[in-house]
Formats: structure tokens, C-alpha cells, sequence
């Protein structure tokens, strides 16, 4: 496969929409069933989907009210980058937090996610 920017585009909005919809099946379907996912570059990686979406699960449980954004930056033969930005309410407290990061994604010959990277910073209020 090669990744051209328009199906990395709608990768990225695939997993914006489970995102905002909190579903974790559609979020599931976007990573291949070993995939490695690096939820922060200081923590080990989520190890395989079932991990991966067991993590999205107990996240987005905790949040309402989310938006999402994000654009390619980069893309090659099986690699794209993105900035994504995102607004969300988390249940606990109530605070709105606002994050801003950067993930690169690699992905195999199916266009299912096999590794992605992901960084960001979160601002609470």
C-alpha cells in the first residue's frame, strides 16, 4: 500500500469521529491487531488492539462535549504525520481541557494503524 494524503485524511477523521462518538469499535477498526500505540513518548506503549482500545474505553469514558480537529502534515509510502487539536469536558471536576499534539502513524499493507506516536500538551481550566 501506498499511503497517499487523501487516505491519510480520512484515517485522521475516522479517528476523530469514534473519538466524538466515544465508539470503540470504530476506533478499534483504524489499528491492525498487533498494533503498538504510544499513548505519550514517556510511558511503555499500549501493546496490541485489544489493550489500545481497552485504554480509548476507560479515556473517553471519562469525557463529554468533545471536538476534535486535525490536519496532514507530512505523508510517504506507509508513514503520515498529523497536527490535531481537541476540546473536551471531563466528567470528573468538570474542567474543560484543551490539547494540542502531533502523532505519527505507520501503517501496513491493509491501511490499518501498526504503530503510532503520539505528543501533546493539555491545558486545563
Amino acid at each position: 500500500m501506498t499511503l497517499s494524503t487523501q487516505r491519510f485524511e480520512a484515517w485522521i477523521e475516522a479517528y476523530g469521529k469514534a473519538w466524538i462518538a466515544r465508539d470503540s469499535n470504530r476506533f478499534g477498526a483504524l489499528f491492525a491487531e498487533d498494533a503498538i500505540y504510544y499513548w505519550t513518548p514517556f510511558n511503555e506503549p499500549l501493546r496490541g488492539r485489544e489493550a489500545i482500545v481497552a485504554a480509548f474505553s476507560k479515556a473517553v469514558g471519562g469525557e463529554r462535549d468533545i471536538e476534535y480537529g486535525a490536519r496532514a502534515l507530512y505523508t510517504s509510502a506507509e508513514l503520515g504525520a498529523a497536527h490535531w487539536s481537541a476540546a473536551l469536558t471531563k466528567l470528573r471536576g468538570g474542567k474543560r481541557q484543551h490539547l494540542d499534539g502531533i502523532f505519527v502513524v505507520v501503517f501496513n499493507e491493509a491501511g490499518k494503524a501498526i504503530s503510532l506516536r503520539q505528543w501533546h500538551h493539555k491545558d486545563e481550566r
